[in-house]
């Protein structure tokens, strides 16, 4: 009787300690941030990684870390993890975030990629095992053409300006995110002097323009009351590489029929 007391209190303490270093293993889970590869896509004609954080606290101040990226299995210029392109939810560097990063290789055929990231070990994490992601192929990546198609004025006089999407290629989700930076602009100058700036998420709500031929008119609530020249300017060279630079900007001299027809009664 008094072995079997004895087994059973053994029992009952080694599964105390095994629940006790369970929840402990738990509670460091939860205070280390857990890096991975959520994506390997086109941006433009170029490589684009998305690397997050899935764990339940943020980096450390003063945080450095590299990721290795393999093209074809040839190994590439490491990626610096705190220089990103842009970010989304504030970066990896917070809980949920994510960082993106436009990789400069021209895609123009299908690529197998491998990336292998904080393989210096410089960040402790909850979670060691989901660094990497490796055989994911790419491409080919074909290049979108953003353009200025129209410049007009509708029936209240307001300038309206039309951006299309030439293609062949898609444009990226991601230039639709308020969070992004740097973001993808639309610029109006009125007779030489800047009059608006608008983000992908103002002058394309729908995302028409993520497709190829994929078109976007956009009401500038510039009322135009005399003669005038309008210039309309779409810049997101910093995050898209295009087929043709040149067609991003369009000048019209735009008048107003009623102002005109004004005009010609007081010449009467």
């Amino acid at each position: 009787m008094l072995v079997k007391k004895c087994c059973l209190i053994l029992l009952v303490t080694s599964l105390i300690l095994l629940l006790s270093c369970h929840f402990q293993e738990k509670k460091k889970d939860l205070s280390l941030p857990d890096l991975y590869v959520k994506d390997v896509s086109c941006m433009g004609g170029n490589l684009y990684l998305t690397i997050g954080n899935k764990g339940h606290a943020p980096l450390p101040e003063n945080w450095t870390g590299l990721a290795s990226l393999y093209i074809d299995g040839v190994i590439q210029d490491d990626i610096l993890l705190p220089h990103p392109t842009s970010r989304t939810k504030g970066g990896l560097e917070k809980p949920g975030g994510e960082s993106h990063y436009l990789i400069p290789f021209d895609v123009s055929s299908s690529i197998r990629v491998d990336v292998y990231v904080d393989y210096t070990d410089e960040i402790r994490e909850a979670n060691e095992k989901n660094n990497s992601l490796e055989n994911v192929y790419v491409g080919p990546c074909l290049l979108p053409d953003l353009s200025i198609d129209e410049i007009y004025l509708n029936d209240d006089c307001e300038v309206v300006v039309v951006v299309e999407n030439k293609g062949p290629g898609r444009i990226p989700l991601n230039i639709w995110t308020i969070e992004e930076e740097p973001e993808c602009l639309l610029t109006i100058f009125l007779n030489d002097r800047q009059w608006s700036v608008s983000v992908a998420s103002e002058f394309d709500p729908r995302r028409d323009l993520h497709y190829p031929l994929g078109k976007a008119a956009f009401p500038t609530h510039l009322k135009i009351t005399q003669k005038a020249i309008v210039t309309a300017q779409i810049d997101c060279s910093n995050i898209i590489h295009e087929q043709d630079e040149e067609n991003n900007v369009k000048t019209m001299v735009l008048e107003c029929p009623s102002s005109k027809k004004r005009e010609e009664d007081k010449g009467k």
